[in-house]
């Protein structure tokens, strides 16, 4: 998969999209492969703001039933499914707990018989599934078992002592970064141009339609213009400042956005999630890459959305709700390894004065702009969430081909394993990378088979010329397949979305500093370039300052997140990591 802006302006296409996460990802897949011709662009990094700022659930949504949303949960649950199939090897089954007490609210009767339900909506969960994907029904579990598994659960708390859980089974993405960049690869072989830091500075308008999008290389500068068909809007949290450019004013609807914030910490469970009612909320407790993922915080966000980030009081918000939870965890704000953020957006209408964000419907919305005022030619995608999203490409293909007065072709993308899945059953398949990649340990390969798939042997026959002093042949053909295969022009793109240790604390400063060098001398930056690059990475990487701390201390730096070495996981799970770099965090997958 390589870049190609000059790709943009050689042939006219039928669907131009602008953006590059999981909805736009699922659009193009979907319409290229029904046929159509696709350009799709981002002004970032494919998957670099939303669709990587999120719990890394492929989820039903099980607090919808207490809303009534019924026909939302059904649909996540089978999508759910789908992705199962997709991408075998990136979305995994995930196993809960809810821990109850005597004086649970809601009452462990009322959480026994939504799980009930929650099974009932998945009746086909399983249907011509991997053996490895297949999600069991929900079941008791007693306090023992609790403890075995979370030991910081209190066993007396606010609401009484602890009587038990309830157990279910949820999908996990291994690397949401990695399954956006899996469909995008396979729209690209199916004829779909992608083209990442490529912005979409306005839109051409010819009367009253919009026909293509002037767009600017982030990278070169240079300017261009995108001949389309259609132009639809699936830039997420920036959804609404397209709007602006095709209708010159407000529309119908609007976006409100909910600001997440996620801490990966030490390891506080094993092997197993938590979902614990938080007062009006919840709290999700995730095992991750042998750390735990913390999940989430829901924010109104009035801000630009460029200028969401991780502020010192989200990360103290987040761990005083754990610690509220757990508090035999003493969770402290050095076992924060890495934090991020991400922008839910919410969409409504247009006179919607909420104030709060957590009970508004994560469902989606397709606006067509002529319906309300607007030019013809552009479709905006609003709303929705990770686990829907490529039925919402679905979707917005079948309304592409009516706009364009053409007889749909067949929905195709939720039979289609994405190009890098495995063909066969994925136990297999990690048999034989094992038994083809005998020197390289159980773990580590297992971990590198479910990243790369059945790309596995292609990226490990990368050239690593350059790459000697990274003393890691496999993470140096990981970094040069990045390049050449992964369309990764900047550090950040390598570091903190083609690898998943740059999330983990698992890279050096020393390691880092060597594949910013290889960049530079594959992209020739100069030396300003370069500076520019590192500090770019370091402000995702670094976490907030911390408050009244002497004026001789510093805030951490990309190369010094503190990180625990192999955190203890007492419960051995299907898939453990030990990438060669330190420190080895294990892999729950």
């Amino acid at each position: 998969m390589k870049r190609d802006f000059s790709a943009l302006s050689k042939t006219p296409v039928d669907l131009a999209i602008l953006g590059g996460g999981a909805t736009g990802a699922a659009i193009a897949l979907d319409a290229s492969l029904r046929g159509l011709r696709v350009a799709l662009i981002d002004k970032g990094d494919f998957s670099s703001a939303t669709s990587a700022g999120s719990s890394k659930l492929m989820h039903g949504g099980l607090r919808y039933l207490a809303n009534g949303d019924i026909s939302q949960v059904r649909e996540g649950l089978r999508e759910r499914r789908h992705w199962s199939r997709m991408a075998k090897h990136l979305v995994h089954p995930l196993a809960f707990i809810i821990p109850t007490y005597e004086a649970s609210q809601p009452r462990r009767g009322v959480l026994k018989l939504g799980l009930y339900l929650y099974d009932l909506l998945a009746f086909d969960r399983n249907r011509a599934v991997d053996p490895m994907q297949k999600i069991a029904g929900n079941r008791s579990v007693t306090a023992a078992q609790v403890l075995g598994l979370s030991p910081d659960t209190p066993r007396v708390g606010p609401q009484g002592t602890l009587t038990g859980g309830l157990m279910y089974q949820d999908g996990q993405m291994l690397s949401p970064e990695r399954l956006v960049l899996a469909m995008l690869r396979t729209a690209v072989q199916a004829g779909a141009v992608v083209v990442n830091h490529c912005e979409a500075v306005d839109l051409i308008k010819s009367g009253d339609r919009v026909t293509g999008v002037k767009v600017k290389d982030c990278l070169s500068q240079e300017t261009s213009e995108l001949s389309a068909e259609l132009v639809i809007n699936a830039a997420g949290p920036w959804a609404d400042e397209v709007m602006k450019l095709g209708d010159g004013k407000k529309g119908a609807k609007k976006l409100i956005r909910s600001k997440g914030i996620h801490l990966v910490t030490r390891s506080l469970t094993r092997g197993i999630a938590l979902t614990v009612p938080v007062e009006d909320e919840h709290l999700f407790v995730l095992p991750w890459m042998g750390m735990s993922l913390l999940a989430t915080t829901d924010t109104k966000f009035n801000d630009a959305p460029d200028d969401a980030c991780v502020t010192e009081a989200d990360i103290k918000l987040l761990l005083d709700k754990t610690n509220a939870v757990l508090p035999e965890a003493h969770l402290t704000r050095d076992d924060v390894v890495h934090a991020y953020v991400g922008l839910r957006p919410l969409v409504t209408d247009i006179n919607d004065t909420a104030e709060t964000t957590y009970g508004l419907s994560r469902g989606s919305e397709i606006y067509d702009h002529s319906q309300n005022g607007g030019p013809e030619g552009l479709l905006s995608a609003l709303g929705g969430k990770w686990t829907t999203s490529r039925r919402l490409g679905e979707k917005i293909v079948d309304a592409a081909f009516a706009k364009l007065g053409r007889p749909a072709t067949r929905h195709r993308s939720a039979d289609t394993a994405l190009a890098c899945a495995p063909r066969q059953d994925l136990g297999d398949f990690m048999d034989a990378m094992r038994a083809q990649y005998p020197k390289i340990e159980t773990a580590q390969i297992d971990l590198l088979s479910r990243l790369y798939g059945a790309l596995l042997p292609q990226m490990m026959a990368s050239d690593t010329q350059g790459l000697a002093k990274l003393k890691d042949p496999i993470l140096a053909a990981r970094v040069c397949f990045a390049l050449q295969q992964e369309m990764a022009m900047q550090l950040s793109d390598v570091v903190m979305r083609r690898l998943v240790e740059g999330q983990t604390g698992a890279l050096s400063s020393a390691q880092i500093g060597v594949i910013a060098a290889y960049m530079a001398d594959k992209y020739d930056w100069s030396e300003t370039e370069l500076k520019k690059q590192k500090a770019a990475l370091a402000k995702l990487m670094t976490l907030p300052t911390k408050k009244k701390t002497p004026a001789s201390s510093k805030p951490k730096s990309t190369a010094k997140v503190k990180v625990k070495a192999k955190p203890k996981v007492k419960a051995k799970p299907k898939v453990k990591a030990k990438p060669k770099v330190k420190p080895k965090p294990k892999a729950e997958t």
